[in-house]
């Protein structure tokens, strides 16, 4: 009886831990529009290499560029937000650790894997936007936030119509979805957080 009644307090308490770490780790989606614009940019750019059929032997220099200017910029926004932050909660290292694993993923089924050959081109689309479908599903249920939730069914949406329907044209698809369901909600995000920021100043 006493190993129950323990337990359930061991409970509770990891419970009452959870809840206020959720409270406590607002995101305010600067790394969302970092990325969101990077990456549009660079899939527009792509596009028009591809259309205009020049300068294609830099995409991968284009590409390589992109993605150091992201992370020295997500490098540069985390270090400015642990000057304000209080404290590290449960939930925030979480969505870290969440978002870096992605990271690293999608760096590798568009660098490694295109290099590697291991697929065509044109589905590395696709498989970076169900990856995206996990992470915003995974942070949506460690925020407690339904609507990212429904950002993880428009990537998975996506997903399957850039799998159905491959090539060149993906890149200008992904764009928008870049745009729609990363930029946008990014802002959201942000403005939500420095309005919360504001009150509680």
């Amino acid at each position: 009886m006493n190993d129950t009644k323990q337990a359930e307090t061991e409970l509770s308490v990891i419970r009452k831990i959870m809840e206020d770490s959720r409270r406590l780790a607002v995101d305010n989606g600067k790394h969302y529009i970092l990325w969101g614009v990077l990456i549009s940019i660079a899939l527009f750019i792509n596009y028009a290499m591809l259309v205009t059929k020049t300068a294609g032997q830099y995409m991968g220099i284009m590409w390589l560029i992109i993605i150091i200017a992201g992370v020295i910029g997500g490098i540069i926004i985390e270090k400015s937000e642990m000057k304000t932050r209080r404290v590290q909660t449960f939930a925030a290292k979480l969505l870290g650790s969440l978002w870096l694993a992605s990271g690293i993923s999608m760096i590798t089924v568009g660098f490694i894997g295109g290099m590697a050959k291991a697929y065509n081109p044109v589905f590395i689309s696709p498989i970076i936007s169900l990856i995206l479908g996990v992470s915003y599903f995974t942070s949506g249920a460690i925020q407690q936030n339904n609507w990212f939730k429904y950002l993880a069914i428009c990537w998975w949406a996506g997903a399957i119509i850039l799998f159905i329907y491959p090539g060149y044209h993906t890149l200008l698809v992904f764009g928008l979805m870049m745009i729609c369901f990363q930029t946008i909600p990014g802002i959201i995000l942000y403005r939500k957080w420095k309005k919360e920021f504001t009150e509680n100043a």
